[in-house]
């Protein structure tokens, strides 16, 4: 079974729709601009698409060192990866260059913004 993680159900809600396969759970747990979303049913329907809602503060803590631990897993194996050619642009800035790295994230920027605090 795939998951999806989504934190911006409202702009993505009709590409889940195209790229999950048969059985998929769509995670949300984010809001990145829409407090509703409209949920194309027949292509789900036909992939028996689960939506999960998530707030992670409210997760049970054994589940959540599980999680954490299977994440931690998946990269050690390779099995996660960051930067361009994974589809996960990275935006490095320095602690300086705070404020231009928050006007990225507020303009959407594709990817990863971070701070090197050294």
């Amino acid at each position: 079974m795939d998951i999806v993680v989504e934190v911006a159900p409202s702009q993505n809600a009709t590409l889940d729709s195209t790229i999950v396969a048969p059985g998929a759970t769509i995670a949300i747990y984010a809001n990145n601009g829409g407090d509703e979303f409209t949920f194309p049913i027949r292509p789900n329907m036909t992939t028996n698409t689960r939506i999960q809602v998530v707030l992670v503060y409210t997760v049970d803590p054994e589940a959540k060192a599980n999680a954490v631990a299977a994440v931690c897993a998946a990269v050690v194996d390779g099995a996660l990866s960051v930067g361009e050619d994974a589809g996960l642009p990275l935006h490095r800035f320095s602690l300086e260059r705070a404020a231009e790295a928050h006007a990225g994230v507020e303009a959407g920027v594709v990817g990863k913004v971070l701070i090197d605090l050294i």
